[in-house]
């Protein structure tokens, strides 16, 4: 067996490695363990950015709650000091008038708290429904998932004694090629899946492009390594 008929041999036992493990790869388990694996990181990264903007609205609600408290703090004590400033026959109109104004300020601000506190409640239980349904849903898909992955896992099983087999062929046909040119169709590879082509028709069959003359002669007579000028497919008669 010449070079490149070796060589020939591992590119047809390295296919038929990656045949049987696209094979696996492609099981309606394997599809379905995949698409539940993807749906169940979008509902974890949900749920831990819920988690997240719920745990940032909670201090809301506690800051909210203290300004609350301090603002009808406030307004209790102004608007006790009005009252007494109403029987003061020494206040004047303007200090009556401040002081009332301060009270509805008070007012206004107590109020806008509130309104915030309580919108920012509403969300908090919004978000809470959402939570439980995000959480109900990726509870729901892990079970699917487990199921999934407990069948992907007896396919690969069953299937691991035909895939040593062609990996262990693989490897005792690798041991047969130059290692030069086992590097050299490696680094073919990085392009092409199958590094090499048959001249077919004086045709390179990886790309179909015709080839010259001189090259098909070369590749037939076995004249060293030759490439496809178009495609870099080594070439094999």
């Amino acid at each position: 067996m010449n070079k490149l008929d070796a060589l020939w041999h591992y590119q047809q036992a390295e296919l038929e490695t990656e045949r049987l493990e696209a094979k696996l790869k492609s099981t309606p388990s394997r599809q379905k363990l995949n698409r539940l694996y993807a749906f169940l990181s979008e509902q974890q990264s949900a749920i831990a950015s819920i988690q997240k903007n719920m745990e940032a609205k909670r201090q809301t609600v506690d800051k909210l709650q203290g300004q609350v408290e301090e603002l009808e703090h406030k307004y209790e004590l102004e608007l006790s000091e009005f009252e007494i400033m109403k029987g003061d026959d020494e206040c004047t109109a303007a200090e009556m008038t401040e002081s009332r104004k301060s009270v509805e300020r008070l007012i206004k601000n107590m109020d806008s708290a509130r309104r915030e506190l309580f919108d920012t409640v509403a969300w908090i239980e919004k978000t809470m429904a959402e939570y439980k349904d995000t959480y109900s849903k990726a509870a729901k898909a892990k079970k699917e998932y487990d199921v999934a992955r407990a069948e992907c896992e007896k396919e690969a099983n069953d299937a691991k004694p035909e895939l040593d087999k062609a990996k262990a062929e693989q490897a005792k046909a690798a041991a047969g090629v130059d290692k030069e040119l086992l590097a050299r169709y490696k680094r073919i590879k990085s392009h092409h899946a199958m590094p090499m082509a048959r001249v077919e028709n004086n045709q390179c069959s990886g790309c179909n492009m015709s080839l010259p003359t001189s090259t098909v002669k070369r590749v037939a007579a076995g004249d060293g390594i030759v490439e496809c000028e178009n495609c870099g497919r080594i070439l094999y008669a």
